[in-house]
C-alpha cells in the first residue's frame, strides 16, 4: 500500500513549505492513495491563514468554495486540490487529525514526514474496518450525517463497520431527522448507486426509516397474491438487486411498491389487489424527493418510471404508439429494465411473464424505429390551425388526439392538407364558409 503523492501537488505543498508553514495531503485522499485508488480531489491542510494561502497560490487558477468560502480550490483538471486551514484553535495538525470522522479518513501525508497515523486509521484500513475516530460518539452528535456516511463508506470500500461504531449509530439514529435534507440527498445517492445497495438499506433499516420513514409499512406487508413470495420489502430489495445501479433506476425501484400498504383492497376470493397504486406510489415518490431536494430532472424520470411500471401494453400498434408519445422514447429501455427487476422479485412459477416482457420489448422498440411512429408535436397541424379553422377552444385537445390516432393507425397521413382534408370534411360543420376557411389555413 504505497501511497505516492503526484507531482503537482507535491509542487502546491512545496509552496507552503518555501514560506516556513506546513502542509500535508490530508483525510480521504490519504486513505484512497492507501488503498489504491485515485482521489475526485485532493485535500491539503495546513496551518497557513487563509490570507496566507491566498496569497502564496495567488498565481493558480483558483476559486473559494466550502463553508464560508474557507476552502481555496486549485483548478486542476487531472488532479483538482482543495486546500484549507487546519480545523481546530490550536492550529496543529494533530488537533486537526482528531477532529475527522473515522480512523481510515484520520491520516496526513507527506514527502518529508510520510505517512502520519495518530489512531488506527492504517490498520484498520488494512483490516477493512470503519470505526469511529475517537473514544465516544461526540462525531455522531456532532454531525449525525456520518451515521449514513459510514454506512455508504461500507457499501462502497465493502469494509465492515466496527461493533461499537454500529451501537452508536442505532443509539444516535434519531438525531438524522436533524440533518438538512440536500446533505441526506447527497448520502443516499451515493449509496443506492453502489452495487450492494439493497443489503445496506436491509441491515440498517431502522437507520433509513429516520430519513424515509414512508419504508416502514413495507416491512413484513404480506402481499397476500400468488404472484408473490416475500413481502413487500424483502420483493423491493430483491428487485434492487437485480436492476442497474443508475441513481433514477434505484429510486424507482425503492419506491415503485411504497403504496401498497395504502392501496391494498381484499377481492372475493381472498387475495389482494391494488388499485391504481403505480400512480399512488409515484405520488408518494414526488413528495419524497421533493422533500429531499432532488432535482427536478431525477424527479421527472424517477416519478414517469414509477408510474408505469406495470403498465400493460395493448396487442393494437396505435395503442402503443400513443403510449410512446406519452412516454416518450429516450427512456424505454430503463422502463424495460424496471420491469424485469420487478419481475425476478416475484413468484418464478410465473415465467410466462418474462416471457411476455420481452415479447413487448422487442414490439416497443421495434414500433418507436419505424417511420410511421412520430410524436404529437411532430404533426403538421396544430391547436392554432385548428381554432383558425373555426374549432371551438375546448373541442382543440379532443380533436388534435384524435388526428394524432389516426394518424398512427396509417388512416391519414401526416401531410398538412391531408389533416386540412380530413378535419373540414369529417369534423367541421358544412357550411358555405368551409372553402374560405380551408383556403385561410391553406
Amino acid at each position: 500500500m504505497d501511497a505516492v503523492i503526484p507531482k503537482p501537488v507535491n509542487e502546491a505543498l512545496t509552496l507552503l513549505y518555501d514560506k516556513d508553514f506546513e502542509g500535508y495531503v490530508i483525510g480521504g485522499t490519504v486513505r484512497n492513495l492507501v488503498m489504491g485508488e485515485k482521489p475526485k480531489t485532493y485535500d491539503i491542510s495546513t496551518n497557513a491563514t487563509m490570507s496566507d494561502i491566498k496569497r502564496i497560490y495567488k498565481n493558480y487558477r483558483t476559486y473559494l468554495t466550502g463553508e464560508n468560502n474557507k476552502t481555496l480550490y486549485i483548478v486542476n483538471p487531472k488532479f483538482p486540490m482543495k486546500i484549507t486551514q487546519y480545523r481546530t484553535k490550536e492550529n496543529t495538525l494533530e488537533a486537526d487529525l482528531a477532529t475527522r470522522d473515522f480512523t481510515m479518513n484520520a491520516l496526513a501525508l507527506s514527502d518529508e514526514d510520510g505517512l502520519i497515523d495518530y489512531s488506527t486509521g492504517l490498520l484498520d484500513i488494512n483490516n477493512r474496518i470503519i470505526r469511529l475516530n475517537g473514544d465516544d460518539d461526540t462525531i455522531f452528535q456532532d454531525d449525525p450525517l456520518k451515521i449514513l456516511r459510514a454506512i455508504r463508506l461500507s457499501a462502497e470500500y465493502l469494509m465492515k463497520i466496527d461493533k461499537q461504531t454500529i451501537e452508536y449509530m442505532f443509539e444516535d439514529k434519531e438525531l438524522l431527522k436533524d440533518v438538512a435534507p440536500e446533505r441526506v440527498r447527497d448520502e443516499i445517492s451515493k449509496l443506492l448507486v453502489t452495487r450492494r445497495a439493497d443489503f445496506y438499506i436491509k441491515k440498517y433499516f431502522e437507520i433509513f426509516l429516520e430519513v424515509i420513514p414512508e419504508l416502514a409499512l413495507l416491512e413484513g406487508f404480506d402481499q397476500n397474491d400468488s404472484h408473490h413470495i416475500y413481502d413487500a420489502l424483502e420483493h423491493t430489495l430483491v428487485a434492487m438487486k437485480n436492476i442497474d445501479s443508475t441513481l433514477e433506476l434505484r429510486l424507482a425501484i425503492l419506491f415503485h411498491d411504497i403504496s401498497k400498504p395504502f392501496t391494498a383492497v381484499r377481492k372475493e376470493d381472498g387475495t389482494t389487489e391494488y388499485k391504481d397504486h403505480a400512480k399512488k406510489s409515484a405520488e408518494m415518490a414526488r413528495e419524497i424527493l421533493n422533500r429531499l431536494r432532488f432535482s427536478k430532472k431525477i424527479i421527472q424520470k424517477t416519478i414517469k418510471l414509477i408510474e408505469n411500471h406495470d403498465y400493460k401494453f395493448s396487442d393494437k400498434d396505435v395503442k402503443v404508439k400513443e403510449f410512446l408519445n406519452r412516454f416518450g422514447t429516450e427512456d424505454i429501455e430503463d422502463l424495460f429494465k424496471l420491469k424485469k427487476a420487478n419481475f425476478y422479485a416475484k413468484n418464478p412459477a410465473y415465467a410466462t411473464d418474462l416471457i411476455n416482457i420481452d415479447k413487448d420489448y422487442e414490439r416497443v422498440m421495434s414500433l418507436a424505429k419505424k417511420s410511421s411512429f412520430i410524436k404529437k408535436n411532430e404533426m403538421k397541424l396544430n391547436g392554432s390551425d385548428l381554432v383558425n379553422m373555426g374549432l371551438e377552444q375546448e373541442e382543440v385537445g379532443r380533436v388534435l388526439n384524435d388526428l394524432y390516432s389516426k394518424v398512427l393507425n396509417g388512416d391519414v397521413k401526416n401531410n398538412r392538407d391531408k389533416l386540412i382534408s380530413y378535419v373540414i370534411n369529417n369534423i367541421l360543420p358544412q357550411d358555405d364558409n368551409t372553402e374560405i376557411i380551408f383556403k385561410k389555413v391553406a
